[in-house]
């Protein structure tokens, strides 16, 4: 057996970003949530109702004292945001970290909330879709309106990003809307470019036309334009696994009196405003999206140069005749001293095959193998090189 030295520069590590639960084909990036995977929680603007839960309003960078709520209404009063602090409480939808990825990406979120039966608008189902103020095909809304509930906005970055992508540092925000209480002010619907089978434009092996911004998927409307402007409906924390659902016509009229308490959870006790942790019966609410997660990639370059790795340790060689070579013997190129019998195939100029890579630490424990589908010919007058890649 040979060994050499890895050279200092044939050693990098670098990130990738792959969909989540690529090497788990159940998943291939996108998930869908239903039954206990999918858990609701009321939470009120007033800090002083004595509920567990009532620091979550300031937690999610809602307006939640009195100067508050009037310096919001003095920053955002004509702009889309104006509705977002209309309603006292909020709905928080949670999603279990062990269901997404490093982020969610923010333009393929489908939530659907259960309402009463006699709610306007009169359907036990809302339908809402996750979309941007700022419509570049990044994993996150790089708008100013994203930044007030999220982090620094890829424009903001130093040096600022003009044109944010997928992976790009951003605010970790998107924003819900729903057709039902109002369609986009610019047209079509919020559902444009809704899929669940085609990987989102901006990744590895994305498709074009999925979730893109340039053609085919609605981008919000944040200040009158003399048309009018959209209305969100909810917020989404794409880091965290949270949507926050704002509007008043869904927090008012969502059927919580269907729901069942979840581990230590709060069940309804005739109140909205009491439930914490519940959630439907499987199929009656459901959430999809799709998520990514960074892969750690260790590049080994093993060089295999000339003058190198041409002797054998094979006994089949013995058939060829070659020179015979008795350990130990100090072995081409390296200051490594083999042992045991060679075969010196450049003797009979004929090459040796290579059918494994192995790496070992400076003790000599073998910490990983690598085989080719095939042996390899290196001859001893030409190079070999091997490019190892080891996932984390």
């Amino acid at each position: 057996m040979e060994y050499k030295n890895i050279a200092p520069g044939d050693k990098t590590v670098q990130s990738e970003i792959i969909p989540f639960g690529t090497l788990n084909p159940n998943f291939n990036g996108y998930n869908s949530l239903t039954g206990t995977n999918l858990r609701f929680t009321v939470a009120q603007r007033n800090p002083n109702n004595g509920r567990v839960f009532s620091n979550l309003y300031p937690a999610f960078s809602l307006p939640t004292a009195n100067f508050e709520v009037t310096g919001w209404d003095i920053d955002w009063g004509s702009n889309s945001l104006s509705e977002i602090d209309s309603a006292g409480e909020v709905l928080i939808v949670e999603f279990p970290k062990n269901t997404y990825g490093e982020l969610i990406d923010g333009r393929t979120i489908r939530l659907d909330i259960n309402l009463n039966s006699g709610a306007t608008p009169n359907n036990f189902f809302v339908n809402c879709y996750s979309s941007y103020f700022a419509g570049f095909n990044a994993s996150s809304d790089p708008s100013a309106e994203a930044e007030v509930f999220g982090h620094t906005s890829a424009f903001n970055y130093v040096p600022p990003v003009s044109n944010p992508g997928v992976g790009d540092l951003s605010t970790n925000v998107a924003f819900l809307f729903s057709d039902q209480i109002q369609p986009p002010v610019a047209g079509g619907s919020w559902s444009d470019g809704y899929t669940l089978t085609q990987i989102p434009k901006g990744y590895t092996d994305g498709v074009e036309t999925a979730y893109n911004f340039d053609n085919d998927k609605a981008i919000g409307t944040s200040t009158d334009g003399g048309s009018g402007m959209d209305v969100p409906v909810g917020i989404c924390y794409l880091d965290k696994g949270f949507c926050v659902v704002t509007h008043p016509t869904l927090v008012n009229n969502w059927n919580f009196s269907a729901t069942t308490a979840y581990g230590s959870g709060v069940a309804y006790t005739g109140t909205s405003s009491a439930a914490t942790q519940v959630y439907f019966a499987a199929g009656n609410t459901e959430a999809t999206f799709f998520s990514f997660e960074k892969q750690w990639v260790l590049n080994v370059l093993c060089r295999a140069e000339s003058n190198e790795f041409y002797l054998t340790q094979n006994t089949s060689a013995a058939d060829l005749n070659p020179t015979v070579v008795t350990g130990p013997v100090l072995l081409p190129n390296t200051n490594e001293l083999g042992a045991g019998t060679f075969y010196d195939l450049d003797s009979v100029q004929k090459p040796a095959y290579i059918t494994e890579v192995a790496l070992y630490d400076q003790n000599g424990t073998m910490l990983a193998i690598a085989k080719p589908d095939r042996p390899v010919k290196k001859l001893s007058n030409e190079p070999a090189y091997f490019n190892l890649k080891f996932r984390f």
